[in-house]
């Protein structure tokens, strides 16, 4: 394993995804016997860019878990973590004005319809939110010096032209702007300023921007997918949600296999929906929702569903 080059995805999904992806860092690490710190390159988006921020901080994955559940973690873990409080939830939004967020970018859409993507639209028709981003993730600023020198890119949406910026390949900024960008939810966080421009949630582009690991040549990629679905066919209405995610992802996926890469994708089945809920916002699923996902992962190792990365036995 030690020598192979596995790429990670970490997918948007809110404070309920950031549970998701806890459980399965933890999970690979247990049950696969794969460190997601050693990965080749680590994509983050909204949600799953404060995973990946932790990760490169150097978080062992058992922490990620103890994190979520609000118990001690391990001494190396406190040790990066320093004087990290545990998670809060969002403050209440005030009133947004009733404008669009990006009124600029309406004749063009208007004129070129086909060129943006819906989440696109929805940024820039939107009001633009109006809680600061600052108090959810300063705690990043804490964590880094400098950009991580292992490959972490950091996907969030420029939102008066709607181009998708990648942080730490296509542009530049610190770990903090980046992440604070990626994860301003239009309509409910103000935009945050890089470089004199406005930027917002990358899930806006793609929930999960799979494809920018597609021509990289990596022995595989790991998808962690909580806004996804594994059953698409299930009549639930959580379902019905994720259907349009899960149709992205389903063609990210294609791409990056046509590559020559293997992808293994871990989204939510019908148990863990049911535990992860509907509401992406909600802080005190987070210890169910880490400690279920781990017991996914370990479900999945055994049924061979991750055999592209799995190293030493599977769990009896």
């Amino acid at each position: 394993m030690a020598d192979r080059r596995i790429g990670l995805v970490l997918g948007a999904g809110g404070l309920t995804g950031t549970a998701f992806h806890a459980g399965v860092i933890a999970g690979l690490a247990r049950f696969a016997g794969w460190d997601a710190r050693t990965s080749e390159v680590v994509v983050g988006t909204s949600a799953g860019s404060t995973s990946a921020a932790l990760l490169r901080a150097g978080l062992p994955p058992a922490d990620f878990v103890a994190r979520m559940a609000g118990a001690p973690t391990s001494a190396e873990g406190r040790r990066v973590l320093g004087g990290l409080g545990p998670l809060r939830q969002p403050p209440r939004q005030e009133p947004a004005a009733h404008r669009p967020a990006a009124p600029g970018l309406i004749p063009s859409m208007i004129r070129r319809p086909w060129r943006y993507r819906a989440g696109i639209a929805a940024a820039a028709l939107l009001p633009a939110g109006t809680v600061a981003m600052d108090a959810g993730v300063s705690w990043i600023g804490d964590l880094f010096v400098k950009w991580p020198e292992q490959p972490t890119w950091i996907c969030a949406v420029r939102l008066d032209d709607g181009v998708r910026m990648v942080f730490g390949r296509d542009a530049k900024a610190s770990m903090r702007e980046a992440v604070m960008a990626s994860c301003a939810i239009p309509g409910y966080y103000a935009p945050v300023i890089i470089d004199g421009h406005r930027h917002v949630d990358g899930g806006m582009w793609s929930a999960h921007n799979l494809d920018l690991v597609a021509a990289l040549g990596l022995d595989a990629v790991v998808v962690s997918a909580p806004m996804s679905t594994a059953n698409s066919l299930a009549a639930e209405r959580s379902t019905l949600v994720r259907l349009p995610v899960r149709r992205q992802l389903d063609l990210e996926v294609a791409r990056v296999r046509r590559s020559g890469t293997p992808v293994v994708v871990i989204h939510p089945d019908g148990r863990l929906r049911n535990v992860m809920g509907a509401n992406p916002m909600s802080l005190d699923r987070r210890a169910p929702i880490a400690t279920a996902t781990q017991a996914h992962v370990r479900e999945l190792v055994r049924s061979g569903h991750l055999d592209a990365i799995v190293s030493g036995e599977r769990p009896g």
